[in-house]
């Protein structure tokens, strides 16, 4: 982020106007000096109420409401700024945005529509001010002339539902706290002496210019044993006053820019009132330098006295950055445009698919034999002027999906066909249909592998499956041949394919052809024996993708662990590269205590790892029962549940831990907070507190 020009209206002191921060058109001014004055901090003000955004300004309010000026309805900002990739925003998106608000004299604030826009050109994208919403998008920091330090009582869990604020304080409040020095250079340390590439490039930056600029003995920041609570004891008031705030700086970039290998080159924007305070005559310049060359892409406005006009560094005011190109016409998610479909084109409509749709691809097989052309499209993202016939399939039935239903209803009426297990278990391919070979030309992820059927059906009648109403008993319905059509990858989509009593002549036939076979459904492990385990392992195995090895079984309930893990034991499963893969449904009618215990058992089976799956309702299928999810003990399960890690995929466990978290905020009115720091010990760290604060408050509207 990069703040191109602000206008201001009906503030306290300087009343209305603008403040253009560029060179030309591409580029703008990396260091802005403005003397110490009334006009100036506030204008100082105004730009940190840009970075701090109108989600968390009414927290400022006692700082707003002083810059209304009297007798008016509030002060008005709009401003224009720029996003970079990869930190801001994707590669695609426009990256010269706009964006404005209202704050009224009690403090509230109201964002602008483009409509309500004086000063911004209408070519530039109007954009929601949602600065705040996280801690890595669009980076800025403000420091005030004075502070106070943290020992010992700073938090780095992101925990504090305003960890983002304390970037603005100190600007604002002389108590405001900055980073515990030693408490984050021996985290950044123990990153480093792991061999982390971001922390070691921070670290190596951080000790070369604090012992090149001052004079701080660095020599031991880079042993392992290193003690740094001695270390900082050691440094001089002058060193201890000049480092703080560029340690708090870089600590605040490190949590914005968590997963980048060079984070102190991002951008931002770092406001600064009178930091001449805290560095005397002879050090301020070298300080100066030091935050140019340790944050080469911040965008720096400062506020000095004037008589340090006169020692600000000639070579360092004259810097620029580069204003990022903006792209024409892209968006995030791109229209297919099709226009007007020829009149011998059948449309065909993926609605909800994650993988290539076998009914879509038989249509199309028989309409191209008839002489049609087809046309696929996926998804909502489309644009067709006109078709004369429709053919879509919906698989699931959830809430994004019957939208795209009713908008492809509303667009193409009796033109369009609709099936799908999504919306009608009973409507069938006509038989002269679904007799005909796949067009796998249709997808092009289909370009080297077959996918569909050789098996249907299935003899158990689980509760949450619609198999046996839909498919009935197990039955062959293709040939290997007729399904390979002369390729060696397959996806099988069988609903239980062991289940046929057939199967092992069609697992005979896969591993003698030297196969690569996805089963995607799954593999029923309690029909395997010591025989199929043979033929199994003697077929490649493999994920989606086909990228590696990968056996998928499923596990939705508590039932038959015994002869599940001696079937288990007939693969011979050892290695971690072996990739077994247990597909566990939840939120259907198993309690978190028989959760736990499927856990623990898939944890306990050599090589094996989780992938959680919710259970969707899908029609004329039964509803959830959580009823009875809990039981007096779900404090002591949950504790044992967090503990359960396995070798891989535990970004899947997450999914589960959220859906856990969210249900038992609903029960008990309140946050596991154990849980909750689980979900977020790897991932979007920074996002915690925001997390916590919306769980909350939904809770009280709920109770409301």
């Amino acid at each position: 982020m990069h703040i191109l020009h602000v206008h201001f209206e009906d503030t306290e002191v300087n009343g209305s106007g603008h403040i253009d921060f560029r060179c030309g058109q591409s580029t703008l001014r990396k260091w802005t000096i403005w003397p110490d004055s009334h006009q100036n901090v506030e204008r100082l003000n105004l730009l940190a109420f840009v970075c701090i955004g109108s989600r968390f300004l009414p927290q400022f309010n006692k700082f707003t409401m002083s810059t209304c000026r009297s007798n008016t309805d509030g002060f008005r900002l709009e401003f224009v700024f720029t996003r970079h990739a990869p930190w801001d925003i994707p590669a695609e998106s426009n990256p010269v945005v706009a964006s404005g608000f209202l704050v009224s004299p009690d403090g509230a604030v109201q964002e602008l529509k483009k409509r309500d826009s004086k000063h911004v050109s209408s070519d530039i994208p109007f954009r929601s001010n949602s600065f705040g919403s996280g801690m890595q998008q669009s980076f800025s920091l403000a420091y005030g002339p004075e502070w106070r330090v943290h020992d010992g009582t700073d938090c780095f869990d992101f925990s504090e539902t305003t960890h983002r604020l304390e970037r603005f304080l100190s600007l604002f409040d002389s108590n405001a706290h900055l980073t515990d020095g030693v408490a984050f250079l021996r985290k950044l340390h123990y990153r480093t002496v792991k061999s982390r590439l971001p922390a070691v490039r921070t670290m190596e930056l951080l000790s070369d210019a604090f012992k090149e600029d001052f004079q701080v003995k660095t020599d031991q920041w880079l042993d392992r044993d290193a003690d740094f609570g001695e270390l900082w004891k050691r440094l001089n008031p002058w060193q201890f006053e000049a480092i703080v705030p560029i340690i708090d700086a870089v600590r605040h970039v490190v949590d914005a820019t968590p997963h980048d290998l060079n984070p102190m080159e991002r951008p931002g924007v770092v406001l600064w009132r009178l930091p001449y305070s805290f560095c005397c005559d002879d050090r301020f310049s070298r300080w100066i330098d030091v935050l140019d060359r340790l944050f080469p892409n911040i965008q720096f406005v400062v506020v000095l006295p004037t008589e340090s006009l006169e020692i600000f560094p000639r070579e360092v005011m004259e810097r620029e950055l580069t204003v990022p190109c903006a792209v024409n016409g892209i968006t995030r998610r791109k229209l297919l445009h099709l226009g007007r479909l020829r009149s011998d084109t059948i449309l065909l409509v993926d609605v909800d698919g994650r993988i290539p749709n076998v009914a879509l691809m038989k249509l199309s097989a028989f309409y191209r034999l008839k002489g049609y052309r087809t046309q696929l499209i996926r998804g909502g993202h489309w644009d067709v002027k006109s078709v004369e016939q429709v053919f879509a399939s919906c698989v699931f039935n959830s809430a994004t999906s019957l939208r795209r239903v009713w908008k492809l209803r509303e667009r193409f009426g009796d033109a369009m066909t609709m099936g799908g297990s999504g919306l009608d278990l009973k409507l069938r391919l006509p038989a002269e249909i679904e007799e005909m070979p796949a067009d796998f030309s249709l997808y092009s992820e289909t370009r080297d592998m077959a996918i569909g059927f050789l098996t249907r059906g299935c003899p158990f009648k689980c509760p949450f499956c619609v198999v046996p109403q839909k498919e009935g008993l197990p039955r062959q319905v293709s040939s290997l041949d007729e399904l390979l059509q002369n390729r060696t990858k397959v996806v099988l989509l069988d609903d239980n394919i062991l289940a046929y009593p057939q199967a092992d002549n069609l697992l005979s036939e896969m591993a003698a052809r030297k196969l690569d076979v996805n089963f995607n459904q799954t593999l029923d492990l309690r029909l395997v024996n010591k025989e199929r385990a043979s033929l199994l392992r003697r077929i490649n195995c493999r994920n989606y993708r086909f990228s590696r090895a990968n056996y998928h079984f499923s596990l939705n309930n508590t039932d038959h662990f015994e002869a599940m893990r001696r079937n288990y034991g007939y693969f011979s499963f050892k290695k971690r590269s072996d990739n077994v893969e247990f597909v566990c449904m939840y939120g259907f009618d198993t309690t978190l205590a028989e959760d736990v215990e499927r856990f623990r058992f898939i944890r306990s089976l050599p090589g094996a790892y989780v992938f959680v799956q919710q259970y969707r309702f899908i029609p004329n299928g039964k509803e959830t029962d959580l009823s009875d999810f809990f039981d007096d003990q779900a404090d002591d399960l949950i504790d044992q549940l967090i503990k359960i890690c396995f070798p891989q995929n535990m970004k899947s466990m997450e999914q589960y831990y959220r859906w856990l978290s969210r249900i038992y905020f609903e029960r008990f009115g309140k946050l596991h907070m154990p849980l909750v720091d689980t979900i977020y010990r790897y991932n979007l760290r920074d996002r915690k507190g925001m997390y916590i604060t919306n769980m909350l408050t939904s809770g009280t509207s709920r109770r409301k």
